[in-house]
């Protein structure tokens, strides 16, 4: 058949999920199994449009962490299998790959022809429901990101939609259409300030003022249960109005003896509304709220996870426990959060950049005198999370926002931000930076300066002083850093070795970038910390100190670079007091360098300070209240203090964190054990030990020995022992081990071995390990901990 038949034609449905319905029974690509790829290369293409996507791009979507022959290969097998499946002219073009519109026709296209054309209505028609809803590829992070990039931008542009109907139904007088519209508005946003009033105004002119006010009610009950905080002055000053009696705008409201029974609700698509970070030019200060309603979806997470958005809304604890603070900030501390900055252009390997410009600008706004600035961890808690801004402003209890996007386009960078007061959720000042990539450095200053004008805040150093971090001219060096910084990175071995790659490439550029230097160091510190087989954890700690040390020597005024060596040292256990130094460094320099106090919290337990260490963890949490791992050091900090109870309770914080933290899970298990708990114990571990986790399976061999499955626990150990004589880097779980099995003699022998090659677990400071602690060899062991030790040649 030709592609012309129309019993050829096929619809890609993509709103509310994704289905490939074919004009011929059971024809089509189902949602399961291999084809799932293949319907989500469909989407990219649909949402693409003419334009299409080059190989390249599709080649960065789906298999970004796979050599490029490799993911050639791929991407010619999906194509070959489309075509083989609907047996016909799918693609046109090679490069860049389109669909075939006389074969394949899809709703999100027909959505942005419709809105294109100046069509609401029937925009509206086609949406049905979220971008890919419910659909991801555990594999393909740059996938995930592009859909939710999309998903924000297609829901902006849903409610936008609407409400243009709504806008143009008041104007016509057609009170009854307007009521229609604000309400799917409101349905989908209940916390929306403009939707609520808006509907509220509808009723009230449609002659349902008793109507209005009970709808003034629930949305009063919803801010105070979603957001534990009063309406704000527009919805209470639009409530004064009806309730004496006067005109509420738009035209007067008919007074009505009684009022008629409400209109009938329509049905409303659960979400409308953007992530706030994907700004969309113009910026509006009028932009659209974000609705409350929970999706299970899958929560992406920078460095380790993010935690889940019902800590988000809610449950979130002020360190120390107890109930969030209401407010956001006062006027005496102005306080800001930088959100994701979103991509906006269709190179989805520009997200890292967008991601690195995020952490870039939160650290120069640190550098203001006078303004408290949220990490960008908890930042990133929000990424893809359609929120209103003042929700967020609330959970992380700042004054105001930093939202926007970038977009790159050849030698040009499109930079759209804008600030909101948290406080009304209004636009305190926005601003379209379209600048020469050459001038991206002057542009960040730039930025820097005008928000700390807008927040009267003064400046440290002098206004004169250059607020830009990084000390290199080159733009080609600095792409590569930010791309090198990817949190995403450290979720693998091969991400890390990538990581390292763009570090390494950036100081190939310019051999004096300091920064480059800092992230090469952690680079080497994480894969030491990991273990990589073939190359000794001392040589590979090495290597992290030259290039921390090179950092400093460069620019001594770079917190990260002194963050490093305190973390290499600490992690590699060379010189514990010089690490304390360098990180409280680190600190001086810049209180939201990130991690610092979760390093000092590991370095106070293993010292024999676990009260200092917990101190320590709760400051991390309140700099970073959404951070997975500064929520998982104060659980572990806890539980070196033998609190295991509010260990387990504050573990529960972290339960949405998909995947696990390690050491939550190896917590949790030693808490379990303590409690006597022991098959929820064994159940933890076991299940951290088979997804990859050396370390629990040290601490579950620990674990069954003491719950009596001392065969399997024996079991364990010589699967450990084979495997040391592979790797030689499991001293420290074998010692673990013989501590369970109660042979003190081999453990110790085994430590001592562990702590040379540079591994110790601050877990064996806690309650799970008195007996061996109150060895006297421990408190020579410990003591050797401090000792400062050459590094192999290398």
């Amino acid at each position: 058949m030709t592609s012309g038949d129309p019993t050829q034609r096929f619809r890609l449905r993509t709103f509310g999920g994704i289905a490939l319905v074919g004009a011929i029974e059971g024809q089509g690509l189902s949602n399961q199994g291999p084809q799932r790829r293949r319907l989500a290369l469909l989407a990219v293409l649909a949402a693409s449009g003419e334009r299409g996507r080059s190989r390249d791009q599709l080649l960065g979507l789906f298999w970004p962490e796979v050599s490029q022959e490799r993911a050639r290969h791929s991407l010619e097998q999906s194509l070959y299998a489309i075509r083989g499946s609907l047996d016909t002219a799918v693609f046109l073009g090679v490069n860049p790959v389109t669909l075939n519109p006389n074969v394949i026709t899809s709703d999100v296209a027909d959505f942005e022809r419709a809105l294109s054309r100046g069509e609401p209505a029937a925009a509206v028609e086609h949406y049905q429901g979220p971008f890919l809803d419910g659909f991801y590829l555990g594999d393909a992070p740059e996938f995930e990101r592009w859909v939710e990039r999309e998903r924000a931008r297609l829901q902006r542009s849903y409610a936008e939609a609407v409400e243009r109907l709504a806008a143009a139904a008041e104007a016509n007088q057609e009170w009854t259409k307007a009521v229609h519209w604000w309400r799917r508005l409101a349905d989908a946003d209940p916390v929306s300030e403009r939707y609520a009033v808006g509907l509220m105004r509808g009723l009230a002119n449609a002659g349902h003022r008793a109507t209005a006010l009970r709808h003034a009610e629930r949305y009063q009950a919803i801010i105070e249960r979603e957001l534990e905080t009063d309406v704000g002055p527009e919805v209470a000053a639009f409530v004064a109005a009806l309730r004496s009696g006067a005109s509420t705008g738009t035209s007067p409201i008919p007074e009505a003896a009684a009022s008629p029974a409400e209109p009938p609700r329509q049905a409303a698509p659960p979400s409308v509304v953007a992530h706030p970070g994907a700004v969309p030019p113009p910026l509006r200060q009028d932009a659209p709220a974000a609705p409350v309603r929970r999706t299970r979806r899958r929560i992406g997470y920078a460095g380790a996870a993010v935690l889940a958005v019902g800590v988000v809304l809610g449950v979130l604890r002020v360190v120390g426990g107890g109930p969030a603070r209401r407010g956001t900030g006062s006027a005496a501390e102005p306080s800001i959060a930088v959100l994701p900055l979103a991509n906006l252009g269709s190179d989805a390997g520009d997200a890292a950049f967008a991601d690195g410009m995020t952490e870039e600008l939160t650290a120069m706004l640190a550098k203001l005198g006078g303004l408290r600035v949220m990490a960008s961890t908890s930042a990133f808690a929000f990424k893809g999370r359609p929120l209103d801004v003042r929700q967020i402003a609330e959970s992380l209890r700042v004054s105001h926002i930093l939202e926007g996007g970038l977009q790159r386009i050849g030698s040009r960078l499109r930079l759209q931000v804008r600030l909101v007061d948290a406080r009304d959720g209004s636009t305190r000042w926005s601003e379209i930076y379209d600048r020469e990539m050459q001038d991206l450095f002057s542009t960040e200053d730039d930025l820097a300066r005008t928000i700390a004008r807008e927040l009267e805040v003064r400046l440290l150093p002098v206004p004169t002083t250059s607020l830009v971090r990084h000390r290199t001219r080159s733009i080609a060096a600095y792409d590569l850093y930010l791309r090198g910084r990817d949190p995403t990175l450290l979720r693998s071995d091969s991400g890390v070795r990538a990581g390292l790659e763009y570090f390494d490439r950036a100081i190939a550029i310019d051999s004096s970038y300091a920064a480059a230097y800092a992230g090469r160091a952690h680079m080497y510190g994480v894969l030491g910390l990991g273990g990589s087989p073939g190359t000794p954890r001392r040589e590979l700690y090495a290597r992290a100190e030259v290039a921390a040390r090179k950092a400093i020597a460069l620019d001594d005024s770079l917190p990260e670079a002194h963050a490093e060596l305190g973390f290499v040292q600490l992690a590699g256990l060379s010189d514990l007091s010089s690490a304390e130094t360098e990180l409280r460094r680190a600190l001086a320099l810049d209180p939201a360098t990130p991690r610092v106090h979760e390093y000092l919290t590991v370095l106070a337990v293993i010292t024999g300070r676990p009260a200092e260490g917990l101190a320590e963890a709760r400051l991390g949490l309140e700099r970073d209240p959404l951070s997975p791992s500064a929520n998982a050091e104060v659980a572990r900090a806890l539980y070196a203090n033998g609190r295991c109870g509010e260990a387990l309770a504050q573990i529960g914080s972290l339960a949405g964190v998909r995947p696990a933290l390690r050491r939550t899970a190896i917590t949790a298990g030693l808490c379990l054990a303590e409690a006597g708990r022991w098959s929820e114990a064994i159940a933890v571990l076991r299940e951290r030990a088979a997804n990859g986790g050396l370390r629990a399976r040290g601490m579950l061999g620990l674990v069954l020995a003491r719950a009596g499955y001392r065969d399997e626990a024996r079991q364990l150990l010589a699967d450990l022992l084979a495997q040391q004589q592979r790797r030689g880097d499991l001293s420290l779980e074998v010692a673990v081990v013989y501590a369970g099995l109660g042979d003190l003699d081999r453990s110790f022998v085994w430590l001592d071995q562990a702590v040379d090659e540079g591994a110790f677990s601050p877990e064996i400071m806690g309650p799970a390990f008195r007996k061996l602690r109150r060895d006297p060899r421990f408190e020579r062991l410990r003591q050797h901990l401090g000792q400062r030790r050459p590094a192999p040649p290398h």
